[in-house]
């Protein structure tokens, strides 16, 4: 799929993702409304059908005979705040009985808190922590003669009771100016109401939730397999550029070669002679590294670890890549401030980091190449630097350039040709040896890669 065709998709399904998410948002807000407003009217005619009982048992057991100025006695303070104006004596136990089953009746099984106004104190008393669902609507309620009401059959106890009601029986509540005589009822908790009536709303929004996590992975998956894609092409395209190459080189001079009268020209004989062997050379060396990429992938690698000098190891390791580089005018100098520094490591594969590294240091250097390597011990490692002049690598592709067939973006111009697997290789060795590899800014502007090794023990 071409890149414009899969932007196209991605563009096209996140929007689809992002509509379908507000969709749900506002069916979800509007549910949640429609609750809202539901429980309101719920708790408003329970409320209002408790008030008018307190006032038909007044009327039956006192004789009062009370009459509303508002069709409305119920006041909603907040959302989960209400208070209720009776207007006449309010007795507890009466109070309690009638709010549960009120709630019972409306199916409003919510914890609840109610309290009295004292008209005295102008406080809220009687606080009681009660649930529409309990059994018994007496639970921490006070007995008919500990009523609070301001009436004027209670002032002969009033004063009886006053202290003890003070001390013990006085909630936090807030009162309303508005009315002398009334009640409030709280509720603390009131998502238990909306959670029985919107479950299916919030496994539905779990199931998008899934939804959009399993198409944010697939989207990560189409982009990731879009950047391998480029990244093989570019790889193919190298891969192919470098055989063709050295091939079609090393077909020229066969040519030549077989031309009977070539013999007769000594210095042109030697001169393509010279050239087969340094494209073969070329040529292998491409496809030892493509050997060891497949190599390092197999799933058990195994090292074979030796016991090995490190200055004297790096020393033998720089000579032979010295003899590798058929007198390319390059200089290589090694300090080490370490002596006696064995470790354990495969000779192989570490002597073919070192090439990777130096190889490197080589290739992308715009001057004559000048690469100093320094060997330190700091506490449980030791630390080996390759520190070159060459053009750099940007900050924001340091961690990058170890990445399979990464190579740093330099436009159009393709002046240094390879496959973007040294680095990788590199990596890989380190990783399997339990060290670590990192690559820093030097002084000169160029690049410094960092080798930790722990200590063998000994």
């Amino acid at each position: 799929m071409k890149r414009n065709s899969i932007g196209f998709v991605i563009i096209m399904a996140t929007f689809s993702v992002l509509g379908i998410l507000l969709i749900q948002f506002l069916f979800l807000k509007n549910s949640y409304d429609l609750n809202e407003k539901q429980f309101h009217e719920l708790t408003n005619s329970a409320l209002r059908s408790v008030a008018s009982q307190i006032n038909e048992y007044n009327s039956k057991i006192h004789g009062h005979s009370i009459k509303h100025g508002d069709a409305n006695p119920v006041d909603q303070i907040s959302n989960n705040y209400y208070v209720v104006n009776v207007n006449d004596v309010i007795d507890p136990n009466i109070l309690g009985h009638l709010l549960n089953v009120e709630f019972k009746k409306r199916n409003l099984n919510l914890p609840f808190e109610y309290g009295i106004y004292d008209c005295d104190s102008k406080k809220m008393v009687q606080g009681n922590n009660l649930g529409a669902n309990s059994k018994t609507g007496k639970k921490k309620s006070i007995k008919n003669n500990d009523t609070l009401s301001c009436s004027m059959e209670e002032l002969m106890y009033e004063n009886h009771v006053r202290k003890e009601d003070k001390k013990s029986k006085v909630c936090n509540l807030p009162t309303c100016e508005k009315y002398t005589y009334y009640f409030g009822v709280h509720f603390p908790d009131r998502s238990q109401f909306y959670n029985s009536r919107l479950i299916a709303w919030y496994f539905m929004t779990g199931i998008l939730f899934f939804v959009v996590l399993f198409f944010g992975y697939a989207l990560y998956i189409i982009i990731k397999q879009q950047q391998l894609s480029e990244i093989q092409k570019n790889f193919i395209n190298n891969l192919t550029h470098e055989f063709k190459t050295p091939i079609a080189s090393i077909d020229l001079a066969a040519k030549v070669l077989s031309n009977p009268k070539i013999a007769e020209q000594p210095e042109r004989l030697g001169e393509y002679v010279k050239i087969v062997g340094q494209q073969n050379k070329r040529l292998s060396a491409h496809v030892e590294k493509l050997l060891q990429m497949a190599t390092i992938e197999k799933t058990k690698l195994h090292l074979n670890l030796e016991r090995i000098e490190l200055k004297s190891f790096i020393e033998d390791s720089v000579r032979e890549f010295r003899n590798s580089q058929n007198g390319n005018a390059y200089s290589i100098q090694l300090v080490s401030n370490v002596e006696n520094a064995v470790i354990s490591a495969d000779k192989l594969h570490f002597s073919n980091l070192i090439f990777n590294i130096l190889d490197n240091a080589i290739k992308y250097c715009s001057v004559d190449p000048d690469i100093n390597i320094r060997l330190d011990e700091i506490k449980n490692r030791y630390i080996i630097s390759f520190d070159d002049n060459g053009i750099g690598i940007p900050k924001d592709y340091r961690k990058k350039i170890f990445n399979r067939f990464y190579r740093v973006p330099t436009g159009n111009v393709h002046d240094v040709k390879g496959f973007g697997l040294g680095l990788d290789y590199v990596q890989k060795i380190a990783q399997r040896h339990g060290w670590r590899i990192k690559v820093t800014e030097n002084s000169r502007k160029g690049s410094t890669f960092i080798v930790e090794i722990k200590k063998s023990a000994k």
